[in-house]
């Protein structure tokens, strides 16, 4: 039973105060400005009461509150090996810091028993309008979304104000990779491969037709290249840290066909490739896993200054992906040698170059085979 009543403080002021049980059986109360407000809470109150989803802002702990237990279970999974990397476990703590908490922007003084979706909502337009990217702000919303799960069992919360709460990606034109790139990076990488010194220029030619992942590189070992059969086998990766892991995702587990070009060239730089005990491809002078900076820094980054080329590093994998496509690979084994989970990541980036005339002759066998 809830009741709304009229309460005269010492002061004069007026309050409407709301006596309740909650599903506990524990009397609460709380009071409002307006009996409007008071009435509007006491319908709430009571449909949350039914339904056992009631949390009352005297036991509620604040968003920040919530992200410092939070880190605190991941890095107990991290120390007790359940899933829980070195790498990831830092980048959930930036973006807690950075963005969820940030004293300007974040929710962190929040109570739970005070979020609700539009709280989310106004959050996530507070983030792209103080300049967070749609990406950014999509993985900021994500990483709230796991928190509130984890809040959620503790019985910390009983709703999810994630829910229903969406960042829009961009246009498609404005991530999809068109004929006109996929044929400027053609021209990029044959000056970078032409310009690259005897170091680098394996390194690059593998990155540019094998597709790997920066990570998946750096962790490329000599057990997983098989220069007989042609394939290299991603079975591991290297994180920020340096530190050998599994591929982020079973999709990233693959064998990826290479052709003469990159197993020639992995024959001769094998006869001078530094020695390292754990069996590196391409590991840094110690033997030791070699830094992404460091690839950055001596080789990168100086060849596109000097040829004038504006490049990322991930712009090598954009280059293999296409080259595949331009040699008619199917939508499936593009997807699968480059290790996507899924067909619509494929095909939303780089949908554009899979060629029409596939399309229509796919339409008329189909009309063909139902209608003869």
């Amino acid at each position: 039973m809830a009741s709304v009543r009229k309460r005269t403080l010492p002061s004069g002021e007026i309050r409407w105060q709301v006596d309740y049980r909650d599903q506990a059986g524990k009397r609460r109360a709380r009071q409002f400005a307006t009996k409007r407000e008071a009435v509007e809470f006491e319908t709430k109150a009571r449909a949350e009461v039914a339904a056992g989803t009631h949390l009352p802002a005297s036991d509620s702990i604040t968003v920040a509150e919530l992200a410092k237990r939070y880190v605190k279970h991941l890095t107990v999974r991290r120390d007790t090996g359940q899933a829980m990397e070195r790498a990831t476990l830092a980048t959930y703590e930036s973006c807690i810091r950075c963005h969820i908490t940030d004293p300007e922007v974040g929710i962190g003084t929040l109570k739970l028993a005070a979020l609700r979706t539009v709280t989310v909502a106004e959050f996530r337009d507070r983030l792209l309008e103080a300049g967070r990217s749609v990406a950014m702000t999509k993985r900021i919303i994500a990483t709230l979304g796991f928190m509130l799960a984890f809040a959620r069992a503790n019985d910390l919360i009983f709703t999810d104000p994630t829910e229903g709460v969406t960042v829009r990606r961009p246009g498609r034109s404005s991530a999809a990779i068109s004929h006109e790139s996929a044929r400027q990076l053609r021209t990029n990488v044959k000056r970078l491969l032409d310009a690259a010194d005897d170091e680098f220029r394996p390194y690059l030619i593998v990155a540019s037709l094998a597709g790997l992942r920066a990570s998946e590189q750096r962790g490329l070992r000599w057990a997983h290249v098989d220069l007989d059969a042609g394939f290299i086998h991603v079975r591991e990766r290297a994180d920020i840290y340096n530190e050998m892991g599994d591929p982020k995702s079973s999709a990233g587990t693959r064998d990826i066909p290479i052709g003469p070009m990159v197993v020639n060239t992995l024959k001769a730089w094998k006869l001078r490739c530094p020695q390292s005990e754990l069996g590196l491809v391409f590991p840094n002078r110690k033997g030791g896993v070699r830094a992404q900076t460091d690839i950055h820094r001596l080789w990168f980054r100086p060849l596109c200054e000097k040829l004038g080329i504006a490049m990322r590093w991930h712009d090598l994998r954009h280059f293999a992906v296409s080259a595949w496509i331009d040699q008619g690979f199917s939508v499936k084994a593009v997807m699968t040698f480059a290790g996507h989970k899924d067909y619509r990541m494929t095909m939303e980036r780089y949908g554009k170059l899979f060629p029409s005339e596939d399309h229509h002759q796919a339409v008329a066998d189909m009309e063909r085979r139902l209608f003869g």
